[in-house]
């Protein structure tokens, strides 16, 4: 019984961990309330979700974790037991630690037959931090169909897993939940099909109190020595090269509805790599986090001085060099003609910007554009995209262009 209730108690410390990590305090509050219901269960339930709602408001986290209670009420049998201390121990483990106790004060039924139940509840209120605005997504342990490979398919999800969090959390975009994950959660995880859907993939979220989940399949990984040969002689080399097909999608929980998809396929050089699987992992990873990144956080220009331009979003994944698309974002919506769905905003090229300058919240670029943006600036109004070709890259590509005409020529 010891054993049992220290192993809840863990459980529960964890858990409210969890879903108290992005707020900066935790007060304890009473709050004396009457449920009403056609049965006893339903009284009890409608009370716990008044007090819960009193303190915390309705919000995602509330509502999910009061279904939650309202599950676990649904499902005790005896209502004698609903004032047991063990009993008070599996709400306060299931509701991740907002509901600190409670006690039944009085119980009955009204002139119009229905059930009371009036409680003292004690609740934690919780203040929001500042890094409480910040979205939460949740990795969702990846899975892999990797047939054959020369690293072991299960220490590449997982540097691949732990190599994508790493890159969300220096964004300083986001909660990223990797591994908090229950009890509860990893059983629906395990027994949940490879061709789960979108709405059984969101329960999880929902559980989980993300804003988001991502969740992945590695098809291929490998690292290995291959032999190369040059076309203009019979010279052989052996290089090292990294291979990964990894296909992903990102779910909104909130709708339901898949905010982004992609799949990517690398083959990358790694000659001069001491440690050639962490370097490709790294470099798979930063891929894929600045495609989720962008997804739903485009860089927004947050001032403009002159031709000196300030970005909203700094570390590993912006490098000093790197030349970027300047948009301008309209209030016109653009909707689909079929649906009726709100696809985005209308935008348009304006200009260019090369980062010149860069820390770990924002970066400094110098613009290149027809127009002097600061006249008009607001905020929102101006944001970047990646170009597709590094002007570098253009540089060469044009002489390369050049020496083709020139020998065509002779």
């Amino acid at each position: 019984m010891k054993k049992k209730l220290l192993f809840r108690l863990i459980i529960v410390f964890f858990s409210f961990a969890i879903f108290t990590s992005a707020y900066s305090k935790i007060t304890y509050v009473e709050k004396q309330v009457t449920g009403i219901g056609e049965n006893y269960k339903m009284a009890l339930r409608d009370a716990i979700r008044e007090a819960i709602s009193q303190v915390n408001g309705v919000t995602q986290e509330t509502d999910s974790l009061i279904k939650t209670i309202e599950k676990t009420i649904s499902d005790n049998e005896g209502d004698d037991n609903f004032s047991s201390t063990d009993f008070q121990e599996t709400i306060k483990e299931k509701s991740k630690g907002s509901v600190k106790s409670y006690e039944i004060l009085n119980q009955g039924k009204n002139l119009d037959g229905l059930f009371e139940v009036e409680i003292k509840a004690t609740i934690a209120k919780f203040t929001l931090s500042k890094s409480a605005k910040r979205k939460r997504i949740a990795i969702l342990p990846l899975r892999q169909t990797i047939e054959t490979s020369s690293v072991d398919p299960s220490r590449a999800t997982r540097m691949l897993n732990q190599a994508l969090t790493n890159y969300l959390v220096q964004t300083r975009k986001f909660t990223v939940l990797d591994r908090d994950f229950d009890e509860e959660v990893f059983s629906e995880l395990e027994n949940l099909e490879e061709s789960a859907n979108v709405d059984d993939h969101a329960k999880i979220g929902q559980k989980l109190f993300a804003d988001y989940i991502l969740v992945g399949r590695l098809e291929t990984f490998d690292v290995k020595e291959v032999e190369k040969k040059y076309l203009t002689s019979d010279v052989v080399k052996k290089v090292i090269t990294g291979m990964i097909d990894f296909n992903y999608r990102v779910i909104d929980v909130p709708t339901k509805q898949i905010k982004y998809a992609s799949k990517i396929r690398e083959e990358i050089n790694l000659k001069k790599q001491k440690q050639p699987v962490s370097f490709f992992v790294e470099q798979a990873s930063n891929k894929i986090g600045q495609e989720i990144l962008y997804a739903i956080y485009p860089i927004l220009i947050e001032k403009i001085k002159g031709d000196i331009a300030y970005l909203g979003q700094g570390g590993l994944q912006i490098k000093v060099g790197d030349v970027y698309d300047i948009f301008e974002m309209t209030d016109e919506v653009i909707i689909d003609s079929r649906t009726g769905e709100k696809l985005g905003k209308m935008e348009f090229k304006v200009g260019e910007a090369e980062i010149i300058d860069k820390n770990s919240k924002f970066s400094v670029a110098k613009i290149d554009t027809s127009d002097d943006l600061s006249e008009n600036f607001k905020p929102v109004k101006y944001f970047v995209k990646p170009q597709k070709t590094k002007k570098k890259d253009k540089g060469k590509s044009k002489i390369k262009e050049k020496k083709k005409k020139i020998s065509e020529v002779y």
